[in-house]
């Protein structure tokens, strides 16, 4: 209390220099419109521009929360779209699949070795399993090559071991989809058939001869002809269509027909 008095006395002059101001202020609102309005648009803009800053401060803090039902907002419409495309496309119809895209996030990536890998943050308890395809938005990624309970080792496109049988979209002709391990952005296609003539920009899907991707992800486009020491195919300089330096969210495919798949192989043998 005595601390109180002493500010008081102390700053008496400011303090009734700043009450007088607010009565003038209140008074000038009362009496006068103009003034009225042009006090109210001020403040109506002040507390607009705190206003703006508080939800954008807020916003920020919960992009990653708003990311991520984003991705899994998308993972639902990709396997939406799937099968409305394998209804639909007379391309599926030797196929009877059943995909379902888990989202993930990738939090390692190398490409600048000669074998690349991806590390994602879903594992074995969000139902991931060896050998499952992963891909993107833009296009395929690689494999899942290994499962914890938590997180998934994917080798990438960018390894030699990674094979990939596609389909060119213009005439429907099979070839092969490989890493000629020079460039993250480019691969090699091998096996076209000599009679096709390629143009720069014809689009590669995957053909859908596997169990592992659905058909018609996109892999790629034709960069240009490579001359061919074979005298039956050709070969050609691919620009995928993944953008591997900047890969941050993946999508992993579950054949939901896997088990059925696997035991008229096991039968076959």
């Amino acid at each position: 209390m005595y601390n109180l008095l002493i500010f008081l006395k102390k700053y008496n002059n400011i303090l009734l220099f700043l009450i007088l101001e607010v009565l003038c202020i209140i008074m000038l609102m009362n009496n006068l419109p103009y003034q009225k309005r042009k006090l109210t648009n001020v403040g109506n803009a002040i507390s607009g521009k705190l206003f703006k800053t508080k939800t954008n401060f807020t916003n920020y803090f919960s992009l990653k929360e708003e990311n991520q039902l984003i991705v899994e907002h998308n993972a639902l419409l990709m396997s939406h779209l799937y099968k409305i495309n394998t209804d639909t496309s007379e391309l599926m119809n030797s196929q009877s699949f059943d995909f379902n895209f888990i989202p993930a996030n990738v939090i390692n990536n190398s490409i600048n070795n000669v074998n690349n890998y991806l590390l994602i943050d879903k594992g074995r308890k969000n139902g991931i399993k060896k050998d499952m395809g992963v891909i993107c938005e833009n296009g395929v990624v690689g494999k899942v090559v290994n499962v914890t309970e938590n997180y998934a080792s994917v080798i990438s496109m960018l390894h030699p071991y990674t094979i990939i049988s596609a389909r060119f979209t213009d005439n429907q002709h099979i070839a092969n989809v490989s890493w000629d391990n020079l460039d993250y952005r480019f691969g090699t296609v091998n096996d076209i058939p000599l009679h096709l003539v390629l143009e720069k920009g014809d689009t590669l899907v995957t053909s859908g001869f596997s169990n592992i991707y659905p058909a018609g992800i996109m892999i790629g486009t034709i960069e240009e002809m490579i001359e061919s020491k074979s005298k039956d195919f050709s070969t050609a300089k691919i620009r995928f269509s993944t953008n591997f330096s900047a890969l941050r969210h993946v999508f992993v495919i579950e054949n939901l027909n896997q088990t059925e798949i696997d035991s008229l192989t096991l039968t076959q043998r």
